[in-house]
């Protein structure tokens, strides 16, 4: 028994270090791709790794889309695939890899906020009190500890631009929630994924992905395999599996606090980026609000 105790609660850690894995992978990836081509080429990758999951895992009838959802299926490759990793690759070119983990730790604050403002989810006075705490976490990494910089209005780009990612993603999710009382999870991420390759096999042509082809270094190749099927293949099977076991809540406290530090020692063992007494102290501020949001 305490060994499958064990393994159940090892689900979640497993989840959070492959999604950490794709913060490095990404910054490889931005020294020869645009933020564009790179989401395209990740997301032909998750796709098929998807499409394979789907098959063996999936009944014809389970891939049936009532017209209803046809545009909130749309809007999830918009935010979740479009939106969400353009930001996010856009902001590697600009910060320190720990930095985007830490700031997109902030993501269940800012999806707990915008369920209460927009499908009336009710959150207590002990949750805005937890979200402020995370706000303040996350000004604190935009300024460096200087929050007298936001009167000057001067912040790291790349900081901001990981914030965009985060409010992407969190749209993404009070779409997931609405699906979800009539679809899968694999379905709905499935359908994601089709959705935001169709949007940027249009949008990654601003960038003339074709051409970037020809320059793809092996290590770029490597991080783009590495994303498309552990980051967003395993990883989410194992998160889907975490979720059954644990729960929702316990698993995403879980993988949200972890993904921060096992990003930062990444981030030192493959590119020596330092961990700052200010990257610390606003993890564990996001960390403390965050648990106040999720109990």
């Amino acid at each position: 028994m305490k060994i499958l105790h064990f393994l159940k609660g090892l689900l979640p850690v497993l989840t959070s270090l492959l999604f950490a894995g794709s913060f490095v992978a990404g910054k490889y990836t931005t020294l020869d791709l645009g933020p564009l081509t790179t989401s395209l080429l990740r997301y032909l990758i998750a796709a098929l790794t998807l499409g394979l999951l789907v098959r063996y895992s999936a009944s014809p009838a389970d891939l049936k889309i009532e017209r209803r959802d046809w545009l909130p299926m749309g809007l999830l490759g918009s935010f979740g695939v479009v939106g969400y990793h353009y930001f996010f690759f856009a902001s590697l070119s600009h910060t320190a890899v720990a930095n985007t983990a830490i700031i997109n730790a902030f993501n269940p604050v800012v999806t707990g906020l915008l369920a209460a403002a927009f499908i009336g989810e009710r959150l207590r006075l002990r949750q805005y009190g937890g979200g402020a705490i995370a706000l303040l976490g996350v000004l604190t990494l935009l300024t460096q500890g200087h929050l007298l910089r936001l009167l000057e209005l001067r912040l790291n780009r790349g900081d901001l631009l990981m914030l965009g990612a985060v409010f992407c993603w969190a749209i993404y999710a009070l779409l997931i929630k609405q699906l979800s009382q009539r679809h899968s999870g694999l379905i709905i991420t499935f359908y994601a994924a089709l959705s935001g390759v169709v949007q940027l096999l249009v949008l990654a042509g601003l960038e003339y992905w074709w051409q970037q082809l020809a320059t793809l270094s092996l290590a770029s190749f490597l991080s783009l395999l590495y994303m498309g099927t552990a980051a967003s293949g395993l990883g989410y099977l194992l998160f889907n599996l975490s979720i059954q076991r644990i729960g929702p809540t316990r698993t995403a406290s879980v993988v949200y606090s972890s993904v921060p530090v096992f990003v930062a020692g990444l981030a030192w063992l493959f590119f020596r980026e330092p961990v700052t007494p200010v990257m610390l102290s606003s993890m564990g501020l996001i960390l403390v609000g965050m648990n106040f949001v999720l109990r």
